[in-house]
């Protein structure tokens, strides 16, 4: 269901580190020596003497090593003993796809690390068996300050997801570039606006219009009538094509929970707002706004005919620009195009909904010798990753020229969901300043590409249309500073009725709004659907996920 997000590589933040308060020892004295001055729940405290924590791992054709290095032995491992006083063992290393399988036979052995990763469902089993630490107090007793505050950059919506009967199981892997990154913006050809005296689109009317004029009043100029207005892909709510930001204009959330009336959990695909805009996406089919054929078009299609100048109207992603460029400006010089944030038919701006941050955990098995280990890890990555500023010399976490990315050794990445928008606004201020001198990674880099840009090297567009003053992260930074977005306000694992009943729904769910769009049924139809979804499962998994939200405290790392 969720879109996979291009991540960019990791913003080296000006951020300073700081020290916590006396050690709060209510487990005993465990021979550990303060060192340094400083306490033992001290983020970078080193232990003296050292540790051994184990765990397992997963590895991907990403993961590339220079001569001699492994998992084993790399950058993060010598810091870890040398700095740190903790020897990590993995107990095992296999293939990403293969990782939950290798995990599952570990747990039914009774052979688990001191910590790994968990996808939700897993964590709750191993909760209710009784085999996970509560995290609750050594989170904030052990955790660092920039630690606590990235794990409350989505309103602690993943922390919620780590709690069961008030404790606190797991800390949330954070996706890097998530939450308000993850918003949908729309993506528009500004050279056929001008060329049609179109206004930029800041309503559904104006969005309607320029679907209308883009799909009747040839702005290619070639005299065929051969473009697109709206894109639209089969999936509805997935890639470039989505529908998702259209409804979101409409104050509709499809495929997410949201709190209605009470604060009661409700389904986004069955409320009112949804038949309001299914409604206005029928007239726009009807006018032939919308490729008649896009129920069998897969988003890959969509950017042929992006490629192929055929097409300039999409809702779509951030990272949609690289795409745009490397498909249609490379091959139209003349082809100009803008991001905007969602439009809205309501005369106040649209919030947009926001992928999970998170949807799998760190956990540390009952009985673990060590269990604050796995929260230093944390500390120790987050510092080293992002705290000191590297520049002007090679910093030596991110890749080469050989594509050896060093960052990802770390056993622990726990990272901040606004990488790629604080690389934006240094970027910016670096552009006024006209001095980007003391800028890390990746925000030195991208002021590099503008400036080349600026300079006249149409190469490097693609940069613009991401982080330039009017680029894509201009709209996320927006959403932003109005408050962000909407996340999916249930948070926690399937549900036994969601495990059975939700799949076949979301296919009934799909097929119905496709047939309301192409007019093949009637707008009533949603109703009906409604009805189905109730009648089929929707009541009970809407139970389910009430009960779970009642379950739930505001755990504060």
């Amino acid at each position: 269901m969720k879109r996979t997000m291009v991540a960019a590589l990791a913003l080296l933040l000006l951020l300073s580190a700081c020290i916590g308060g006396e050690r709060r020892d209510g487990s005993g004295d465990t021979g550990e020596e303060r060192t340094e001055g400083l306490p033992a729940s001290d983020p970078l405290y080193r232990y003296d003497p050292p540790i051994e924590v184990s765990t397992v791992r997963s590895v991907d054709q990403g993961f590339k090593f220079a001569e001699g290095e492994s998992l084993d032995y790399n950058i993060w491992t010598r810091i870890f003993e040398e700095q740190y006083g903790i020897r990590v063992i993995n107990e095992w290393v296999v293939d990403t796809l293969q990782y939950e399988r290798k995990l599952s036979i570990s747990i039914a052995s009774g052979g688990l690390p001191d910590f790994f990763l968990a996808s939700k469902e897993e964590m709750k089993r191993l909760h209710e068996a009784g085999q996970l630490e509560d995290l609750s107090g050594l989170l904030p007793e052990y955790g660092s300050p920039f630690l606590k505050e990235l794990l409350r950059q989505d309103d602690g919506a993943s922390l919620r997801a780590a709690t069961f009967d008030g404790k606190l199981v797991g800390l949330p892997k954070m996706m890097v570039n998530g939450g308000v990154s993850t918003a949908e913006m729309l993506w528009v050809r500004t050279d056929w606006l001008r060329k049609l005296g179109l206004p930029e689109p800041r309503t559904i009317d104006d969005v309607a219009a320029i679907a209308e004029s883009f799909a009747r009043d040839d702005p290619d100029g070639n005299g065929l009538n051969d473009t697109g207005g709206l894109g639209v892909n089969k999936d509805l709510f997935m890639y470039h094509g989505s529908l998702k930001g259209f409804f979101n204009g409409y104050g509709a959330y499809p495929e997410i929970w949201i709190e209605g009336a009470g604060g009661r959990l409700v389904y986004g695909s069955i409320q009112p707002e949804m038949k309001t805009a299914l409604a206005r996406l029928r007239e726009l089919y009807a006018a032939g706004a919308i490729d008649p054929e896009f129920a069998v078009k897969p988003w890959t299609k969509l950017m042929e005919e992006i490629a192929s100048g055929k097409l300039g109207l999409a809702y779509g992603s951030v990272s949609d620009g690289g795409y745009i460029h490397k498909v249609n400006v490379d091959n139209d010089p003349n082809a100009d195009w803008k991001p905007y944030p969602l439009a809205s038919n309501a005369g106040v701006p649209a919030k947009p909904q926001l992928l999970n941050a998170a949807d799998s955990f760190y956990v540390v098995k009952k009985g673990a010798r060590h269990p604050e280990a796995m929260i230093k890890l944390a500390n120790i990555y987050l510092h080293h990753f992002y705290e000191i500023n590297y520049a002007p010399e090679p910093n030596p976490f991110v890749s080469g020229a050989n594509g050896i990315f060093p960052g990802r050794y770390q056993p622990v990445t726990i990272d901040p969901l606004t990488v790629n928008l604080e690389a934006y606004r240094q970027v910016q201020a670096a552009l006024r300043s006209g001095d980007g001198a003391n800028l890390g990674f990746p925000a030195s880099l991208h002021y590099d590409r503008l400036t080349q840009y600026y300079a006249g090297n149409r190469e490097m567009w693609f940069s613009a249309a991401v982080f330039g003053p009017e680029g894509s992260y201009s709209v996320i930074d927006a959403y932003d500073k109005a408050g962000g977005g909407r996340f999916d306000a249930f948070q926690g694992a399937a549900t036994p009725t969601m495990v059975e009943r939700l799949a076949p729904l979301r296919r009934l769910q799909d097929e119905t709004f496709t047939r309301i769009i192409m007019g093949e049924g009637p707008l009533e139809e949603f109703d009906r659907y409604v009805e189905e979804w109730r009648r089929f499962g929707g009541d009970r998994m809407t139970e389910e996920a009430n009960e779970w939200a009642a379950q739930q405290s505001n755990p504060e790392p």
